[in-house]
């Protein structure tokens, strides 16, 4: 859940934080308050794109920050919680930081992410129903995951089955795919295959040959060099008739040491040093001469070198960036010409499989779809009483389940449908909100206020199966009042109980059974306008219920009722929540 929420120069907030909780809370406050700025500073830390007109006037940048916990029954396996610190999985914080270079950043745990990244945790964190975009069950693509989760575990075991099957199945129509190539191509490829194979193994590359080769060329190109520096050097310690090398010296040095050593023994440790030092200078000089003597002067030694690396190179531009993945294509291009060669046998046999598979699918889709059909009619009952009692009586709901045709798609009955891993239905929620309306897709509702109704019809049906634990609803009290609206409130109640709720509401019939009220209201400081967001305690909330029943001044009969109808939602909590 959202525990923490703070914002700073955020619209026409110079800084709030709040300290929400579990169960329902609900922002109140007079029309044009700044309560729908929280829920956007919310969308923000759910990955909605920044917009730098947000920036409180005068300010560099904004700053959005929530601190989230989960229980590990709302860990989300699809996130990548290996990019996060170690202790991301229990708690963690994100940012959102917007400037006025028209640059935003996103901190997960305090690491800097893509704001794909911080969407693609949004999207199984929070489900912001209203006048924003952020609506999972608004996204027809879902629609059928739903349903199925509404269908329970046997039809959740069907579907695993299928899908199981049906990625074998693409496997298998992959590789004959590839084995029922045209006789014409087929042959094309195998004598291209064989051409690449012979010319990679005519070349007889060796692991590592390349950087050996390299060295040798190197030393080749500079022989001279080579033999000049080494002979100086050797001169330099072996010397010649006309020269005394360092050789020579340090051996008189040695002789010289020894006829004074016995007078003073502290000469003793300079003398072994000196002889020494002349062992390993008769070494050096050895190995100099050897080295001097070896060097290689052959220009078609080189010759033969530049050859070899243009070779290496002409086949690196074709089978890969280095010699291993030169011999790893062809490694590649044998099992393929393998496979070719004896396309025919195997491909007879693959397309027994693909039948019998496509048949057992086929047989398994048609039960998955009927068992759908059934489910849907329950389904669409349950959502039909729920909108009933949040005054939408009049309206219709349908879960359309189409298919459609597919050349050579899989078996079903007398016809050949197009299937994906979840089977050969594409389902989608439709809803007529008012008599002589025809149906539509749930994403083509005008309505705020009746969106946010709907979709709390379904998630209260789907409750104990949605696995998003925060969800925020805005203006889903327009345009109903009295009875409904004790009714949605009652219902945000009940979905408190396995879910963090937020609620922006104007009706005191759904704030009386928040379990945390905050109150925004706009003032004035020094010659500006800022938004405040104050958690009320009892007698706080009690007046605002009481202000938001009157419409004007705070009465003793409008406190009243307020007390009554807290206490009224608190038996109803109780009663509701267990």
């Amino acid at each position: 859940m959202l525990r923490e929420l703070h914002i700073k120069n955020f619209a026409l907030i110079d800084e709030s934080y709040l300290e929400l909780g579990e169960g329902l809370t609900v922002l109140t406050g007079e029309t044009g308050a700044g309560k729908t700025i929280i829920i956007e500073a919310m969308n923000l830390l759910i990955g909605e794109r920044a917009d730098t007109t947000l920036i409180r006037t005068g300010s560099a940048q904004a700053h959005v920050e929530g601190l989230f916990s989960l229980e590990s029954s709302h860990l989300i396996p699809e996130f990548d919680w290996e990019e996060l610190s170690p202790d991301a999985r229990g708690e963690f914080v994100i940012s959102r930081i917007i400037s006025n270079e028209g640059k935003s950043k996103c901190y997960i745990g305090g690491k800097l992410v893509a704001l794909g990244s911080l969407l693609s945790l949004g999207n199984n964190l929070v489900d912001l129903h209203g006048q924003h975009e952020h609506q999972s069950l608004l996204k027809p693509a879902l629609h059928l995951d739903y349903l199925d989760m509404y269908g329970g575990e046997e039809l959740s075991k069907l579907r695993g089955e299928f899908a199981e099957g049906y990625r074998k199945l693409d496997d298998l129509r992959q590789e004959l795919e590839r084995l029922c190539l045209n006789e014409a191509e087929r042959l094309k490829r195998i004598d291209l295959l064989k051409f690449q194979i012979d010319e990679i193994e005519r070349a007889n590359l060796q692991r590592g040959e390349g950087e050996s080769l390299n060295r040798e060329r190197a030393i080749l190109r500079n022989a001279e060099g080579l033999y000049s520096a080494s002979q100086q050097a050797y001169q330099a310690i072996s010397g010649d008739e006309t020269l005394q090398g360092a050789l020579d010296c340090v051996h008189q040095a040695v002789q010289e040491m020894k006829t004074v050593s016995s007078i003073d023994e502290n000469l003793d440790e300079i003398c072994r040093t000196l002889e020494s030092l002349s062992y390993e200078m008769e070494d050096c000089a050895r190995c100099l001469n050897a080295y001097r003597e070896g060097i290689d002067f052959s220009p078609g030694r080189l010759d033969e070198i530049e050859s070899r690396l243009a070779l290496v190179d002409l086949l690196k531009k074709k089978y890969g960036k280095s010699i291993e993945e030169i011999i790893g294509y062809k490694d590649k291009a044998e099992v393929e010409l393998d496979e070719l060669a004896d396309s025919g046998n195997r491909a007879q046999a693959l397309e027994g499989e693909v039948a019998e598979l496509e048949e057992k699918l086929g047989l398994l889709a048609g039960k998955i779809s009927d068992a759908r059909r059934g489910i849907a009619s329950r389904f669409e009952k349950e959502v039909q009483l729920q909108l009933q009692e949040l005054n939408m009586a009049n309206a219709r709901f349908k879960v359309a389940i189409e298919q459609e045709p597919c050349l050579g798609g899989l078996p079903v009955g007398k016809k050949s449908l197009k299937a994906s891993p979840q089977g050969v239905d594409q389902v989608e929620f439709l809803i007529s909100p008012n008599p002589g309306e025809p149906l539509k897709s749930l994403a083509k509702i005008a309505s705020g206020g009746e969106i946010s109704r709907i979709m709390l019809a379904l998630k209260i049906i789907l409750a104990g199966i949605d696995n998003i634990p925060i969800l925020i609803f805005d203006e889903i009290d327009v345009g109903i009042g009295g009875k409904a609206a004790s009714a949605i409130g009652q219902k945000l109640a009940l979905l408190a109980r396995n879910h963090q709720v937020v609620c922006v509401t104007h009706l005191p019939q759904i704030a009386s059974f928040a379990d945390r009220h905050f109150y925004v209201y706009k003032k004035e400081v020094e010659g500006r306008t800022s938004i405040r967001v104050e958690p009320l305690d009892s007698e706080g909330r009690t007046n605002e219920l009481a202000r938001m029943l009157s419409g004007a001044a705070v009465s003793a009969v409008s406190r009243k009722h307020a007390k009554e109808m807290i206490e009224s939602a608190e038996k109803v909590k109780v009663a509701v929540r267990g």
